[in-house]
This record gives C-alpha cells, structure tokens and sequence, in this order.
C-alpha cells in the first residue's frame, strides 16, 4: 500500500511539472514570436502569464515536500522528487526571463528601432537555439532520456558564441550609430535573457541525468560541438511520410474525372478497375497514417500540437473516402444525362478538385515556417490556402447553378435523387480540401 501510495504521490508530482514545463515552452515561445513582430499586446499577455507559473511552482513545492515528509522515499524515488524540485525552479527561471524578454518588446514597440534598420541586426537565430534547447530538455525529462539531456548540454557552447558575436555586433553598431543606443541597450539584454534561456536548459538536462543515472555533472567537461542548424521537422520521418499521404490522397482524387468519363461512355469495367484503384490507394493512406500516430516524437514539446495534426490527417482522409463515395453513385444505377449536365457535371469536378493541386505546395510551406519560422514560407502558405478557399466559393456556385438545371432537367425521382447526390458529393471535395487547408492555417497562426 506505501509504495501504491508513493507512485501516486510521484505521478501527480509529474503531472503538475508537465503542465508547468508546457507553460513555461509556450511563454518562451510566445515572447520569442512577439519580439519579432514587435506584438506589443503579445508581450503583455506573457508577463500576466508569469502569476500562473508561479502558481505552479508553489504546487510542485509543496507536493514535494509532502512527498518527502509522508513517503520517505528512497535511491530514485528520492532523486526523482529532489530532481523535480530544482526542474520547477529552473522553470521558475525561464518564465522569469521570458517576462524580461516581454518587457523589452514594449520598450521597442513604443520607439524606433534603429538597429534594425541601421545594422540589421537579427536575434531570431540565437532565440531558435535557446528555443530549441528548451523544448529538447524538456523532451528529455518527459522520457527519461540520458543521451538528449547531453545534445542539450553540449550545444550551450552554441548559443554562447551566438551572444559573443551578437554582443560585437551591437556594439559595433552603437558606435556609429549612437543615436539608437536606447535600443541598442535593450537588444543587449534581450541577448543576455537568452543566453540564460540556454543555461536553464542545461540545468534541465543535468537534472534529467540525475534523476535517471543518479550522477552529478558538476565539473564534468562537456563534449565540444561546432555552431549547426536546429533540427527541422521538415525533415523529419514525421514530415515525409505527410507528405507521402498528401500525395496519396492527391493519387486518389485525381482519378475521378476517368471514372466521370468511364461513367458517360458506360465503360462498367472501367469503373469498377477505378474503384479497386481508390480502394488500395485509400488503404495505403490508412498505413501512412498510422505510421504517422507511431512515429511522432513522444515528447511533450512539438511545434505542432498532436491532435492538430491528428485532425489535419482525418480531414483530408476524408476527401479519399469521397472519392470511394463517388465512385459506389457511379456504380449504382445508370442515368441518361444531356451533353449539357455531362458537360456541366465534367466542370465542377475540375473546379472541386483545383484546391487539391495545391496541397504540396501548402503542406510543404506550412512546414517549412514551423521549422524555421521563416516568413516567406509563411506568406506563401497564407497565400495558397486563400487560393483553396476561393476555388471552394467557386465550387459552390458552380454546384448550385447545376442543381437548378438538374431541377428543371430531370423528372424520374430516382434519376433526380442520385444525380443530386453525385454533385454534392463532387462539391464536398471542395469543402473538405478547404478544411484541411484552413487546419494547416491554424498550425501557423498559432
């Protein structure tokens, strides 16, 4: 019964330290974004966040302590408890310096920015670095694992050249140009925050290997790593297999207009080898997607929440699901249409599917700024999914003007029942193209 007790004690424990560990990422996140877009209104939300961090820590503290007055625990256990004790307050930190972060952002929102536009002087690289050194050891503690906490630890020596080079910038710039040393000060201590953004983190990690390994890294020389480039989800398994179920799905929908034309010229075996087609093509999407729920990093901290991109991946499912819908109409029953409904029918295909030409493009740019954050990707991404939506009006307009004639056309009531439901089956690729594109929208905007 202790130990039952102690493991709950322990899991609650944990709980709250995750919940605080996402707050402190989304803080540190969010002020790393309002820096950059100087988001006045951004910066303030953050430092009003910073009550609720504090309302953590005193949580963590005081389970702590109940753990150890009450439980008595021991070997891991106790470092567990002791481990979660110095992550809560290292978290403390890191909101802290988010908060001071935040403050500069007013400051230079109410004034010129003059090392902007003098010196181009840019600090979203080292803020990425420290960002992702952040997000790592956090991953580090939700697994347990040893060998992140160590990247983590080794790639301090990165951010610290960073601020070495950026601090000689600044300078460099304040001398010829000392009219912007307002804010030229606060870069420099933005630069600073960071810097100790980077140092949390790898108090993080040296915790992480405590807690699992029960050693002490003070003292230890950490291993020598050259400056390189944040790891990109772009680039990772995660990524390429979206993209090899966007194409999939892109596979499917694609031969709906063959099977529109098998359906005009009664080519019955055509049709059928088409829906056999889709079928298979649909069960390998199915694969990929359960590939995908496997292979997601099993981390807390992603730049994508998972149930976003679970509900991306059954959004645009559902447009192979419509293919095979349409594909069972067209087998169903044959319906004598004019050469103006084919003709009609024939266009709104085309038009419902244009949104689908753009989903590589789209699932490709939306990526690539989660990465990197980087605004051209950004703009185009935007761009397309404004595309998707338009193609999606016109689909509507298309499908509504045919349904008037198919009204004033069709007299058989089982004629008109099905050809009705095959527009607006055919239409409803468009709305479903529209979905997933605003849900990769979202990913962006948040």
């Amino acid at each position: 019964m202790v130990r039952i007790a102690l493991n709950k004690e322990l899991q609650f424990l944990h709980n709250i330290l995750l919940d605080m560990a996402r707050s402190v990422d989304e803080m540190v996140r969010g002020v790393i974004k309002a820096f950059d877009e100087r988001d006045k209104k951004m910066a303030q939300e953050i430092i009003k966040f910073d009550d609720q961090i504090d309302y953590y820590d005193h949580m963590i503290n005081v389970s702590a302590l109940e753990v150890l007055a009450l439980q008595q625990p021991v070997a891991k256990d106790l470092r567990v408890v002791v481990g979660s004790l110095d992550i809560s307050r290292n978290l403390e930190r890191l909101a802290d310096q988010a908060v001071n972060i935040a403050e500069m952002v007013i400051h230079l929102a109410e004034e010129k920015d003059g090392l902007v536009e003098s010196c181009k002087i840019d600090l979203l690289p080292m803020a990425k670095e420290a960002l992702y050194m952040l997000e790592q050891a956090i991953n580090a503690f939700i697994k347990g694992d040893v060998r992140i906490a160590r990247e983590v630890i080794n790639r301090d020596e990165v951010v610290d050249q960073m601020k070495v080079d950026l601090r000689e910038r600044i300078e460099a710039c304040l001398r010829d140009y000392p009219e912007s040393l307002k804010s030229g000060l606060d870069y420099l201590l933005v630069v600073e925050n960071l810097e100790r953004v980077a140092d949390l983190a790898c108090n993080i990690g040296e915790n992480v290997i405590f807690v699992v390994e029960g050693r002490l890294l003070k003292g230890e020389t950490p291993e020598k790593v050259a400056p390189t480039a944040t790891e990109r989800l772009e680039e990772s398994l995660t990524f390429q297999l979206l993209k090899r179920h966007t194409r999939l799905i892109i596979e499917c929908l694609t031969r709906l207009p063959l099977s529109l034309e098998a359906y005009f010229t009664e080519d019955y075996e055509r049709l059928r080898e088409i829906a056999r087609d889709i079928n298979e093509i649909e069960k390998e999407a199915d694969k990929i997607k359960a590939n995908i729920r496997s292979h997601l990093p099993k981390g807390l901290i992603l730049p994508v929440e998972k149930f976003e991109l679970f509900l991306y991946l059954k959004e645009q499912d559902a447009l192979a699901d419509l293919g095979e819908e349409l594909l069972k109409l067209l087998l169903l029953r044959r319906i004598s249409l004019s050469a103006e409904i084919r003709q009609e029918l024939t266009r709104l295909l085309e038009q419902s599917l244009e949104p689908v030409s753009y989903f590589e493009d789209l699932v490709a740019q939306t990526f690539r700024y989660l990465s990197n954050w980087d605004e051209e990707a950004r703009e185009r991404a935007k761009n397309l999914v404004r595309s998707v939506r338009h193609s999606q009006f016109v689909t509507e307009e298309l499908a509504f003007k045919l349904k008037d004639k198919i009204y004033q056309d069709i007299k058989d009531p089982l004629d008109f029942f099905q050809i009705t439901k095959i527009v607006e089956v055919i239409a409803l690729i468009s709305t479903h193209a529209e979905n997933t594109a605003d849900l990769l929208r979202a990913m962006i905007a948040k």
